[in-house]
């Protein structure tokens, strides 16, 4: 029997071939989510905003990212540096410069599309003005991180950090990683404020709510990213020692991706479509419309749906008003007509439609006995 190509094997002196499998597994289910997501978005609100193009520019800097770790997995990631050549090393070190910007990259755009859309879904300017300065401190942290990353060691190698000048660089990681769970946890935190404004039952609350919480697990690697971290801060055998790092930014990177997919599963749109289907007709009554919502809107997932109900039945009910007026009113038979509403006022028809009177057409009909 013939015998099939030399296949990549893990050995203890050899974990790159675990960090290749882990680090594409990672990317195709986070790829996958995202296709999730836009299909069911064109299938639920047949359009893509802001927060789609911005999880699709955290997809791209995640296989962008994914492709640097493995030149640098071919670079001596998970082998000893013992057994490296210099050609080897220069590989693994620029690598590994580069996987690290496009990591902060995919964490800041997988963030804003969270923050876009609950920008974009609550109704309470509040919670908008909150959505937005958390959106403008991610971009902080996003781009002050990208300056020091891009310049953590002396000129002209930025990349090489073995052998050369460089900044406390488990410090800024730490300072990077704590910054990036608070980030998260604020993901969390905001959406149950936005949630308990919805006019919704207790258990369509508790679904949205639960669209949200799954990022908690990158709030646990991020952690265990911190742990590796200082383990290997001081190493002097880096190609080994810094794989368990690089396999935890594997799982935050793509988790966050994933996590961000969630909310737009089926549950959560249909609960928040009854949710803000409510708060919309609360608007109607007398509260200025919200972007997103309100009856003069496109309609998000949908929502505008109830008012453009409501519009049509007005004008069936001034139509069939209007046929009413022209029966036959001869042998001095008298007909009054009476129909509650604004033929000119669709706003005031929809807010009373809960009331069955408003909807009556009374007829009031004279007749002469000869």
């Amino acid at each position: 029997m013939s015998s099939m190509g030399a296949q990549p094997i893990v050995t203890p002196g050899d974990l790159g071939p675990l960090i290749n499998v882990v680090t594409w597994f990672l990317l195709v289910a986070s790829t996958l989510a995202v296709i999730a997501r836009v299909a069911t978005k064109l299938a639920v609100a047949r359009r893509i905003e802001r927060d789609d193009f911005a999880i699709f520019a955290a997809l791209l800097f995640s296989i962008a990212q994914s492709i640097a770790v493995c030149f640098q997995m071919s670079g001596g990631l998970g082998q000893h540096i013992g057994t490296l050549n210099a050609a080897q090393l220069d590989r693994f070190q620029r690598s590994g410069f580069a996987a690290d910007l496009l990591y902060i990259a995919n964490l800041c755009f997988a963030k804003l599309s969270v923050l876009l859309l609950l920008q974009s879904i609550t109704p309470v300017a509040l919670h908008k003005r909150s959505a937005l300065a958390v959106e403008a401190t991610t971009a902080f942290w996003a781009v002050t991180g990208e300056f020091v990353a891009a310049f953590q060691c002396h000129l002209p190698a930025p990349w090489k950090f073995i052998g050369n000048t460089c900044i406390n660089r488990a410090a800024f990681w730490s300072y990077f990683g704590i910054l990036n769970i608070l980030l998260d946890l604020t993901l969390i935190l905001l959406p149950l404020g936005i949630v308990w404004e919805l006019k919704v039952d207790l258990k369509r609350k508790a679904v949205i709510i639960a669209c949200f919480v799954p990022r908690i697990m990158v709030i646990a690697a991020v952690t265990a990213q911190l742990v590796y971290l200082n383990r290997a801060s001081d190493t002097t055998d880096a190609t080994f020692d810094l794989w368990p790092l690089v396999l935890c930014t594997q799982v935050v990177q793509n988790m966050s991706i994933i996590t961000a997919c969630i909310p737009y599963l089926k549950p959560f749109l249909e609960s928040l479509e009854s949710g803000m289907m409510r708060s919309d007709d609360l608007r109607r009554r007398g509260i200025e419309g919200i972007n997103g919502y309100s009856t003069a809107s496109s309609g998000r997932f949908g929502t505008n749906s109830s008012s453009k109900i409501s519009s049509k039945s007005a004008r069936n009910t001034v139509k069939q008003s209007r046929e009413l007026e022209g029966i036959d009113q001869s042998n001095n038979n008298t007909t009054t007509i009476t129909a509650t509403g604004d033929s000119h006022n669709l706003y005031d028809w929809d807010a009373e439609s809960q009331r069955s009177r408003s909807k009556m057409i009374k007829q009031t009909t004279a007749w002469t006995v000869d």
